[in-house]
């Protein structure tokens, strides 16, 4: 093998002291000797040949597995929600500020109508 190892054939030069714990003598000589000169084709027959020496490897390669993960971000263009907000009275002077994103604004006390939101007054000019 080249400098350029990869993941799987290291596990299975690490899994080579642990074969005689899972494969009888004959079958841990001979895995030994086909994976002197294994590439990773080769690697993948002999663990599925060997099912307890290829659930060792798949564990091991979970185990060691890097840390980095991939992340995609949700789709569309994402906005801070704002939990706050103004609302005033349309006709009059009454102001309320909203201090949680679930609150309804109330009616305006003094001239029974919908407070709206202060960015969505209409401007006066």
């Amino acid at each position: 093998m080249t400098d350029n190892e990869t993941d799987l054939y290291k596990a299975a030069r690490i899994v080579l002291p642990h074969v005689d714990e899972l494969l009888d003598a004959a079958a841990a000589q001979r895995l030994r000797a086909a994976l002197d000169a294994a590439d990773d084709d080769a690697i993948v027959r002999l663990a599925e040949s060997a099912p307890a020496v290829g659930d060792w490897l798949a564990d091991y390669l979970d185990a060691t597995a890097s840390e980095l993960r991939a992340y995609d971000p949700l789709a569309g263009d994402a906005q801070p929600v704002a939990s706050s907000a103004v609302f005033r009275c349309p006709v009059g002077t009454l102001v309320w500020y909203r201090r949680s994103t679930g609150e309804t604004p109330p009616r305006c006390p003094t001239h029974d109508v919908d407070l709206v939101r202060a960015e969505d007054e209409p401007s006066v000019p």
